[in-house]
């Protein structure tokens, strides 16, 4: 815990916040979890698919908690729009008691995953990913909104990675394309040899997703204290990213990170008192590091050595065109409009 032990230190108290997180059962959601049950927030919600490792989860999550906070499951299968249509019902209504939703971690992910549909006709990887989170977003965004009148911001925080786009050279990325949003055949997104394709789309769309929603928050006068920011979190040694470095296990020791390590990029963005809207964190390093703010208020900051590369991809992220490419293909594949406005009021 070389970085994660310093920055739990540095964050204020989170008393009187509530805060969400999806993916909490292991690796960068649950190291988040367990910090924000140290820092004492008010209300603590885990949002996780139904499994074994949830009550395990919730457990150690509150042997370590700070004394009075309520720590609460809510099942939210990101890869059904009904659980998540049912699990932001219940974010709501928890948030009610405690004056809104402060904070929502959008953290759950999913590679590798077989070419298949799921029950509404999409790409399993894209749907868990960023589909599924879109939907959240939408309809806890009273909760924040409330949080954020009373308690003058509140914060959406999106979880991309380091192979956000494909990255087939290390010149960067790759437009983001239709037909990995939008219903289609199982098998027709290059079966088992495009999973990594699919996962590097599903991580583009993170990070463009929180850029769109600072640039389309920051116009609403209704919603301008409510804030959407971004991290990634390198190279860190969790369920979803171990590679099969067998006996050369030394070459992951020398560019991973321990997953507490790793989560510190989300933890900066979710708690950060100096974090802003159209911020984007991830390792100094790339793969490892402390945190880093890579993109500020929706600008790119000058890379620094060694991302001289990164710089070109990192500016794909605030393209309006990009921005809008999945904006609209995510609507389609999720069959509703998002719509952030003036119009947007209290319920």
């Amino acid at each position: 815990m070389k970085y994660y032990k310093p920055l739990l230190e540095s964050l204020p108290s989170l008393a009187n916040k509530c805060v969400a997180i999806t993916g909490t059962t292991s690796g960068l959601g649950y190291w988040s979890a367990v910090a924000t049950a140290k820092k004492g927030a008010s209300c603590l919600i885990m949002l996780n698919r139904n499994s074994s490792r949830v009550a395990k989860a919730m457990e150690d999550v509150k042997k370590q908690a700070a004394p009075g906070v309520q720590i609460m499951s809510v099942l939210c299968d990101l890869s059904s729009f009904a659980s998540v249509r049912s699990a932001a019902a219940d974010v709501n209504q928890i948030a009610s008691k405690f004056g809104g939703l402060d904070v929502l971690a959008l953290n759950a992910g999913s590679m590798d995953m077989p070419d298949v549909r799921t029950g509404d006709g999409l790409d399993l990887t894209m749907q868990v990913n960023h589909e599924g989170h879109f939907l959240l977003t939408k309809l806890v965004l009273p909760s924040l909104q409330r949080a954020a009148a009373s308690r003058n911001e509140a914060r959406i925080v999106s979880h991309s990675s380091l192979v956000r786009g494909h990255t087939t050279s290390l010149q960067g990325g790759k437009d983001p394309e239709d037909m990995y949003y939008v219903k289609s055949p199982a098998g027709s997104l290059g079966g088992k040899a495009g999973s990594q394709e699919r996962y590097h789309q599903s991580k583009l769309a993170n990070l463009l997703f929180a850029m769109s929603l600072h640039s389309k928050l920051s116009m609403s006068k209704e919603l301008t204290n409510v804030k959407a920011l971004a991290a990634a979190p390198g190279f860190s040694e969790t369920n979803l990213n171990i590679p099969a470095f067998g006996r050369h296990r030394w070459i992951e020791e020398l560019i991973a990170m321990s997953a507490p390590d790793g989560s510190c990029s989300l933890l900066t963005a979710m708690f950060d008192p100096s974090a802003k809207s159209g911020d984007f964190y991830e390792p100094r390093l790339l793969s490892k590091g402390p945190p880093a703010k890579i993109i500020d208020a929706g600008t790119v900051l000058p890379p620094m050595f060694p991302r001289s590369w990164a710089g070109i991809r990192d500016s794909d992220a605030v393209s309006p065109r990009l921005q809008g490419i999945m904006w609209n293909a995510t609507e389609v594949g999720v069959g509703e409009k998002f719509v952030i406005g003036d119009a947007q009021v209290l319920v």
